[in-house]
């Protein structure tokens, strides 16, 4: 396995750098009038169709190739810094670790980042591992540098998901210095799938997968604070918080509860035939997750919007408009234990959630109808929201270059950020 993957790493960073420098502009045209919730997003389109006044906005590719990933921080000069989680390889050598933090800086303003020299490595050889065998899942998901956020004297904060092994968890917050050099890490005693600013930037909040809670990290070597721990989904589910937002109106934090695992029994058997209600674990029920508005002095949380699927991330704007990203809109062909992701001739599976399903939805601050803003996408996990209001969506979770079922055929997985603006 260890000569596999390692051909593997050479091969994706050979074609990484052979790749075209070419920018994929997708134009969208969004009639908003009406509201977008009661349609169900098909796999392969691009974004919501409703009918009533014409407003355009548009949805473009501005960088490609990328190994899974994940949050995304702007700096001050409008550069991207964006977390990889890697190629999900599970390496024990150090070198062979893919997982990695690089800012991206758009040099000639051609509106990408995908030019030579506008790429600059910030840190490399991170952990990254995958869910499939690691921790028996059958869902292929590549853990390791989580989210990104860039202070306003321009050090680099992110999340590291080491994962967890005989001894232990790995959990670890990373400071970097403006120019890449590491400050300090920061340990902590679960995943941290989401982190935000406290507004006065003294402290971060995090989100903790693994024991469903919602805590505060002082950046001045304090003891980590709970803020919330979070109940049970409406199927009996864990909630598993992912994503977070901090509201700059208010202080408050969002947080998308993406959702657990349920048993196939009561209300989670609403989605299924009645021959899989045999309480078998389900991997994903429609509609379960959602996102909750948490006071951080109390800790008190209520719901903000319901009825979403996947919610994996979530973002506010300084008018109040909510966005959210949900991952996939149910769970399709799980993998047997002990496959083998970089086979050169594995199956198109979908691989855990179905591909090319997620979706970036609007919910505006004056209580106005959910608009969607791009659907379609192949499993989008982060949001950002750009000083000039624009939104960076992270895309393409998964094994880099294995093959999917896409909207016109087989296709292969590619990391890409896409940028949505004129909503």
């Amino acid at each position: 396995m260890g000569g596999i993957v390692a051909q593997n790493i050479a091969l994706a960073r050979h074609n990484e750098d052979q790749r075209p420098r070419t920018l994929v502009i997708l134009v969208a045209t969004c009639l908003v009038a009406i509201s977008c919730s009661s349609a169900t997003p098909q796999p392969g389109s691009e974004t919501d169709s409703s009918v009533g006044s014409e407003r355009e906005f548009k949805v473009e590719e501005v960088l490609s190739d990328l190994w899974n990933p994940r949050g995304v921080g702007i700096d001050k000069d409008g550069a991207l810094v964006v977390a990889e989680a890697g190629l999900g390889e599970d390496a024990e050598e150090h070198i062979l670790r893919t997982g990695r933090v690089t800012r991206f800086f758009d040099r000639n303003s051609d509106g990408d980042f995908s030019d030579d020299g506008e790429a600059e490595r910030r840190l490399d050889h991170l952990i990254s591992f995958n869910s499939v065998n690691k921790y028996e899942t059958g869902r292929d998901e590549v853990s390791g540098a989580s989210d990104v956020l860039v202070h306003t004297d321009g050090r680099i904060f992110f999340s590291l998901d080491g994962g967890i092994g005989d001894t232990g968890g790995n959990f670890t917050l990373i400071e970097l210095a403006e120019n890449g050099s590491l400050v300090r890490e920061i340990q902590q005693d679960s995943n941290m799938t989401g982190i935000g600013f406290a507004p006065d930037q003294l402290s971060i909040y995090a989100t903790q997968s693994t024991f469903n809670q919602l805590i505060e990290i002082s950046l001045f070597g304090h003891p980590s604070r709970e803020i919330a721990t979070f109940d049970r989904l409406t199927s009996g589910q864990q909630a598993v918080p992912a994503g977070l937002g901090v509201d700059p109106r208010t202080g408050d934090i969002l947080v998308a509860l993406f959702s657990g695992v349920a048993r196939a029994e009561g209300l989670a058997c609403r989605f299924v035939s009645a021959v899989m209600c045999d309480g078998r674990y389900l991997p994903l029920i429609p509609t379960d997750s959602k996102i909750v508005r948490v006071d951080p002095r109390t800790g008190e949380s209520s719901d903000e919007i319901t009825g979403l699927t996947a919610a994996v991330d979530v973002a506010v704007d300084s008018r109040g408009n909510v966005f959210t990203v949900e991952m996939a809109a149910d769970h399709a062909q799980l993998f047997h234990q002990g496959v083998d992701l970089f086979s050169s001739d594995i199956q198109a599976l979908h691989g855990g959630y179905l591909r090319y399903s997620g979706r970036v939805a609007m919910y505006p601050s004056d209580g106005g109808p959910e608009r969607v803003l791009a659907a379609g996408l192949d499993e989008p996990t982060n949001i950002t929201i750009g000083p000039d209001g624009a939104l960076y969506v992270s895309t393409g979770q998964g094994t880099p270059g294995r093959p999917i079922p896409g909207p016109n055929g087989r296709t292969a997985i590619v990391g890409k950020i896409i940028r949505i603006t004129g909503y």
